[in-house]
């Protein structure tokens, strides 16, 4: 097997920040999901600042029912910011979901805010290095007063 590298994942940056999630299907000359000849595939990214879309744990919850109702047909991966910075998606400060769902994308970006854009990513390093869900809710700060 190849090693990875950054270049990997192509960005697109041809969709402004704030279109619809429709623009993540929108794939300008080739057809939505059509894989380029290094084996990349034209998916959606909701980009947003780190903790918008993890940070009360139902896109965990989200991604986890995916999986399990699909299994490996489930074609959605949460970048952490480290990931997105060293895939040159965005920056440190920034989270990210890749589907190639846009309707999962839109749902999302309504219910948590951020931008999609189109982006060409490999499934198979997206499968590598974005495999783990996003981090679970922090608990609730619950107790007893006395």
């Amino acid at each position: 097997m190849a090693p990875q590298s950054a270049s990997a994942a192509v960005p697109s940056h041809t969709a402004a920040s704030g279109q619809a999630a429709t623009a993540a299907a929108s794939t300008g000359s080739s057809p939505a999901g059509a894989a380029g000849p290094d084996g990349s595939r034209r998916l959606g990214l909701l980009l947003g600042p780190q903790g918008q879309l993890s940070g009360d744990g139902q896109l965990r919850e989200l991604i986890q029912e995916q999986r399990e109702r699909k299994g490996a047909e489930a074609a959605i991966w949460y970048l952490p910011p480290a990931l997105v910075r060293q895939l040159g998606l965005g920056t440190a400060e920034e989270e990210a979901v890749a589907s190639a769902d846009a309707a999962t994308l839109t749902w999302l970006q309504l219910r948590f805010g951020g931008a999609v854009r189109p982006c060409n990513l490999r499934p198979e390093d997206l499968a590598q290095q974005a495999a783990a869900l996003p981090p679970a809710a922090p608990l609730a700060g619950v107790g007893l007063r006395g």
